[in-house]
Protein backbone atom coordinates (compact mmCIF):
# COMPACT_ATOMS: atom_id res chain seq x y z
CA UNK A 1 0.00 0.00 0.00
CA UNK A 2 1.14 3.52 -0.59
CA UNK A 3 2.55 4.71 2.52
CA UNK A 4 1.71 8.47 1.71
CA UNK A 5 -1.69 7.33 1.20
CA UNK A 6 -1.78 5.70 4.77
CA UNK A 7 -0.03 8.68 5.70
CA UNK A 8 -2.67 11.29 4.61
CA UNK A 9 -5.76 8.33 5.91
CA UNK A 10 -3.88 8.82 9.67
CA UNK A 11 -3.82 12.59 9.05
CA UNK A 12 -7.83 12.53 8.44
CA UNK A 13 -8.24 9.98 11.40
CA UNK A 14 -6.40 12.54 13.48
CA UNK A 15 -9.18 14.72 13.32
CA UNK A 16 -11.26 12.61 13.99
CA UNK A 17 -9.98 11.48 17.01
CA UNK A 18 -10.17 14.54 18.43
CA UNK A 19 -13.66 15.06 17.32
CA UNK A 20 -14.65 12.00 18.71
CA UNK A 21 -12.98 12.99 22.22
CA UNK A 22 -14.36 16.14 22.14
CA UNK A 23 -17.90 14.70 21.46
CA UNK A 24 -16.97 12.41 24.44
CA UNK A 25 -16.67 15.50 26.11
CA UNK A 26 -19.64 17.24 24.86
CA UNK A 27 -21.52 14.40 26.21
CA UNK A 28 -20.16 14.63 29.65
CA UNK A 29 -21.16 18.06 30.14
CA UNK A 30 -24.87 17.71 28.72
CA UNK A 31 -25.27 14.79 31.65
CA UNK A 32 -23.33 17.41 34.17
CA UNK A 33 -25.33 20.31 33.63
CA UNK A 34 -28.43 18.47 31.93
CA UNK A 35 -29.12 15.89 34.00
CA UNK A 36 -27.40 17.77 36.60
CA UNK A 37 -25.22 15.52 37.90
CA UNK A 38 -21.92 16.76 39.31
CA UNK A 39 -18.71 14.84 37.98
CA UNK A 40 -16.57 13.35 40.60
CA UNK A 41 -12.78 13.80 41.32
CA UNK A 42 -12.42 10.53 39.20
CA UNK A 43 -14.76 11.39 36.58
CA UNK A 44 -12.95 15.07 36.30
CA UNK A 45 -9.56 13.13 35.90
CA UNK A 46 -10.87 10.71 33.28
CA UNK A 47 -11.95 13.94 31.51
CA UNK A 48 -8.36 15.17 31.73
CA UNK A 49 -7.01 11.96 31.07
CA UNK A 50 -8.80 11.79 27.99
CA UNK A 51 -8.02 15.70 26.65
CA UNK A 52 -4.23 14.11 26.97
CA UNK A 53 -5.29 11.83 24.95
CA UNK A 54 -6.39 13.88 21.92
CA UNK A 55 -3.75 16.50 22.77
CA UNK A 56 -1.19 14.77 20.45
CA UNK A 57 -3.69 14.57 17.43
CA UNK A 58 -4.44 17.93 17.91
CA UNK A 59 -0.55 18.79 18.03
CA UNK A 60 -0.16 17.19 14.99
CA UNK A 61 -3.08 18.97 13.34
CA UNK A 62 -1.76 21.97 14.16
CA UNK A 63 1.86 20.99 12.92
CA UNK A 64 0.24 19.77 9.50
CA UNK A 65 -2.07 23.32 9.56
CA UNK A 66 0.62 25.82 10.03
CA UNK A 67 4.16 24.41 8.37
CA UNK A 68 1.50 22.13 5.54
CA UNK A 69 4.29 19.03 6.49
CA UNK A 70 4.09 16.72 9.56
CA UNK A 71 6.98 14.68 9.89
CA UNK A 72 7.45 10.99 11.07
CA UNK A 73 8.43 12.20 14.69
CA UNK A 74 5.80 14.45 15.28
CA UNK A 75 3.47 11.45 13.88
CA UNK A 76 5.12 9.45 16.39
CA UNK A 77 5.20 11.37 19.36
CA UNK A 78 1.18 12.46 18.54
CA UNK A 79 0.13 9.06 19.04
CA UNK A 80 2.47 8.37 21.61
CA UNK A 81 0.82 10.96 23.44
CA UNK A 82 -2.19 9.51 22.79
CA UNK A 83 -1.10 5.86 24.37
CA UNK A 84 -0.04 7.81 27.23
CA UNK A 85 -3.08 9.40 28.04
CA UNK A 86 -5.57 6.40 27.27
CA UNK A 87 -3.32 4.24 29.51
CA UNK A 88 -3.44 6.45 32.83
CA UNK A 89 -7.18 6.65 31.62
CA UNK A 90 -7.61 3.55 31.35
CA UNK A 91 -6.28 2.73 35.15
CA UNK A 92 -8.20 5.47 36.13
CA UNK A 93 -11.38 3.85 34.79
CA UNK A 94 -10.83 1.09 36.08
CA UNK A 95 -10.39 2.11 39.33
CA UNK A 96 -13.81 3.49 39.76
CA UNK A 97 -15.43 0.65 38.18
CA UNK A 98 -13.59 -1.20 41.03
CA UNK A 99 -15.07 0.98 43.79
CA UNK A 100 -18.80 0.69 42.39
CA UNK A 101 -18.35 -3.23 41.42
CA UNK A 102 -19.68 -4.81 44.90
CA UNK A 103 -23.16 -6.37 44.67
CA UNK A 104 -26.07 -3.85 45.06
CA UNK A 105 -24.02 -0.67 44.84
CA UNK A 106 -25.81 1.19 42.01
CA UNK A 107 -22.72 2.72 40.88
CA UNK A 108 -22.27 6.97 40.53
CA UNK A 109 -24.39 9.08 38.25
CA UNK A 110 -27.22 7.69 36.11
CA UNK A 111 -26.35 4.89 33.47
CA UNK A 112 -26.08 5.92 30.14
CA UNK A 113 -27.59 3.20 27.45
CA UNK A 114 -27.14 0.97 30.24
CA UNK A 115 -23.73 1.72 31.46
CA UNK A 116 -22.25 3.97 33.97
CA UNK A 117 -19.77 6.91 31.82
CA UNK A 118 -16.90 5.95 33.63
CA UNK A 119 -17.48 2.58 32.36
CA UNK A 120 -18.10 4.29 28.85
CA UNK A 121 -15.11 6.37 29.51
CA UNK A 122 -12.67 2.82 29.73
CA UNK A 123 -14.39 1.97 26.47
CA UNK A 124 -13.09 5.07 24.62
CA UNK A 125 -9.64 4.79 26.54
CA UNK A 126 -9.38 1.45 24.65
CA UNK A 127 -10.58 2.35 21.02
CA UNK A 128 -7.88 5.33 21.78
CA UNK A 129 -5.12 2.70 22.67
CA UNK A 130 -6.51 0.54 19.19
CA UNK A 131 -6.35 3.75 17.17
CA UNK A 132 -2.89 5.07 18.34
CA UNK A 133 -1.37 1.26 17.96
CA UNK A 134 -2.74 0.72 14.14
CA UNK A 135 -1.45 4.57 13.48
CA UNK A 136 1.79 3.32 15.06
CA UNK A 137 1.91 0.00 13.41
CA UNK A 138 1.83 1.11 9.75
CA UNK A 139 4.58 4.44 10.39
CA UNK A 140 7.65 4.92 8.15
CA UNK A 141 10.56 6.59 9.14
CA UNK A 142 11.13 8.11 5.70
CA UNK A 143 7.40 9.34 4.62
CA UNK A 144 6.51 12.83 6.26
CA UNK A 145 2.90 13.58 5.74
CA UNK A 146 2.24 16.67 3.35
CA UNK A 147 -1.79 18.29 3.66
CA UNK A 148 -2.18 19.49 0.70
CA UNK A 149 -3.53 22.85 1.79
CA UNK A 150 -4.37 24.50 5.36
CA UNK A 151 -8.07 23.16 5.83
CA UNK A 152 -10.69 25.00 7.81
CA UNK A 153 -11.81 21.89 9.21
CA UNK A 154 -8.36 21.78 11.09
CA UNK A 155 -9.23 24.84 12.26
CA UNK A 156 -12.40 24.45 13.33
CA UNK A 157 -11.51 20.73 14.91
CA UNK A 158 -8.44 22.58 17.18
CA UNK A 159 -10.81 25.67 18.36
CA UNK A 160 -13.37 23.51 18.84
CA UNK A 161 -11.26 20.98 21.27
CA UNK A 162 -9.63 24.23 22.80
CA UNK A 163 -13.29 25.67 23.70
CA UNK A 164 -14.52 22.26 25.40
CA UNK A 165 -11.03 22.29 27.52
CA UNK A 166 -11.64 25.45 28.43
CA UNK A 167 -15.36 24.78 29.76
CA UNK A 168 -14.40 22.08 31.39
CA UNK A 169 -11.83 24.03 33.22
CA UNK A 170 -14.05 27.04 33.90
CA UNK A 171 -16.74 23.97 35.23
CA UNK A 172 -13.64 22.08 37.49
CA UNK A 173 -13.37 25.52 38.85
CA UNK A 174 -17.14 26.46 39.74
CA UNK A 175 -17.98 23.38 41.52
CA UNK A 176 -14.56 23.25 43.57
CA UNK A 177 -14.74 26.78 44.24
CA UNK A 178 -11.85 28.29 46.08
CA UNK A 179 -11.43 25.03 47.61
CA UNK A 180 -7.75 23.04 46.38
CA UNK A 181 -9.75 19.87 46.06
CA UNK A 182 -13.10 18.53 44.95
CA UNK A 183 -15.54 16.85 46.82
CA UNK A 184 -15.47 13.01 46.66
CA UNK A 185 -19.47 13.01 46.51
CA UNK A 186 -19.82 16.60 44.91
CA UNK A 187 -24.11 17.69 45.30
CA UNK A 188 -23.21 21.48 44.56
CA UNK A 189 -20.89 23.93 42.63
CA UNK A 190 -19.48 25.99 45.64
CA UNK A 191 -18.18 28.58 43.63
CA UNK A 192 -22.09 29.80 43.62
CA UNK A 193 -23.01 28.40 47.08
Amino acid sequence: MNPQLLRHVSYITAHLTVLVVTAVLIGAFVVQFAAGEFPCPLCILQRMAMMLAALGPAWMIAVGHRHSRVDPRDFTCAFGMTVLGAILGSAISIRQILLHIQPGDVGYGSPVFGLHLYTWALLVFVALLVDAGIHLIFIRQDVPITPKHPSILSKWVLWLFWIVILINAIAVFAEAGWNPFLSDNPTAYLLFG
